[in-house]
């Protein structure tokens, strides 16, 4: 039996599974960008909505656990990992969607999607291993390709809004390159992120002038539903596919999501495209399809393969 070939097979199929759950995840989070725009439009803060979507699904993700009789414990190891990942997911939710109180969705995400930049940065010193010219380039045109799609908005700048969407997209690159070591199961990182989650997002809520009373909540339920759903799921899926792939692979992938946003936002909220943005659009993806394609065969994506 060729094990190699065995192995390159299963690397493969790993690497493909990996990179339709990154889409599938960036395309909910995209969703969940503009309705969080719509629910803090309604009076609800980035504190307030990131509260009560926890309260929602952290029961509801303990359930399928216990269900699946599945242990919540960390051992060894996985308590750094885990706790890592799970400070930086609940600093690039609070951060991104608070943001979003002070910005237009195009403004946010184009501040906000500097963090695949960032992880490229940051790679060659957190993993040790060294980016190829071809990488730099799929980056450079896929960022530029972003910041034609969103158009950025000179005139609608808030440093408050800056200050966040920015603190945002650290905090993402850092989730990223720490999802990329996860060795726990999806749904125990998620519970666990939740866990941690939860209580900064209450302290951030008191605060700031306090949580949002359920009445409160009437006027923006179904945005407020979307976004948590859509948050839900792009979590999971982020979190499922993140063993598969590099942090700089993944980073990349996700670029998907402010093409999403800006697409969703022209239908929802009347936001129109234009020409450069559609450009912007093609660029990203071109450059996704440019860099995915040749890495489906690995795991590790970060090597280079000029």
């Amino acid at each position: 039996m060729d094990l190699t070939g065995v192995a390159g097979a299963a690397a493969r199929r790993s690497a493909r599974i990996g990179t339709a759950l990154a889409i599938a995840g960036a395309t909910a989070y995209g969703v969940n960008i503009v309705a969080a725009r719509m629910t803090a439009q309604g009076g609800l803060t980035g504190p307030d909505m990131v509260v009560y979507r926890g309260l929602v699904f952290l029961p509801l993700v303990a359930l399928i656990i216990a269900l699946r009789r599945q242990s919540v414990l960390l051992r060894g190891a996985q308590q750094q990992e885990v706790l890592r990942f799970a400070v930086f997911a609940a600093g690039t939710a609070l951060a991104y969607i608070s943001s979003l109180k002070y910005l237009p969705v195009a403004m946010a995400v184009t501040i906000f999607y500097t963090y695949p930049l960032l992880v490229i940065l940051l790679s060659p010193y957190v993993d040790g291993i060294r980016l190829s010219g071809r990488r730099w380039i799929v980056a450079t045109i896929a960022f530029a390709g972003v910041m034609l799609a969103v158009g950025p908005h000179l005139d609608a700048l808030d440093p408050r809004g800056v200050g966040l969407a920015f603190l945002g997209a650290l905090c993402c690159a850092g989730m990223f390159m720490t999802g990329a070591r996860l060795t726990t199961d999806g749904l125990v990182t998620f519970f666990w992120s939740q866990m941690i989650t939860l209580p900064l997002a209450l302290a951030f809520a008191w605060g700031t002038g306090g949580l949002a009373t359920l009445a409160d909540l009437s006027p923006v339920a179904i945005p407020l539903a979307i976004t948590a759903i859509g948050f839900f799921l792009g979590l999971l899926l982020q979190i499922l596919a993140a063993p598969r792939l590099s942090a700089a692979s993944a980073g990349l992938l996700f670029l998907i999501e402010p093409v999403v946003s800006i697409l969703v936002a022209g239908a929802v909220l009347d936001e129109h495209v234009t020409t450069m943005q559609a450009v912007g659009m093609l660029m990203v993806l071109g450059a996704l399809v440019f860099d995915v394609l040749p890495l489906l065969g690995r795991k590790d994506a970060v090597p280079s393969h000029d």
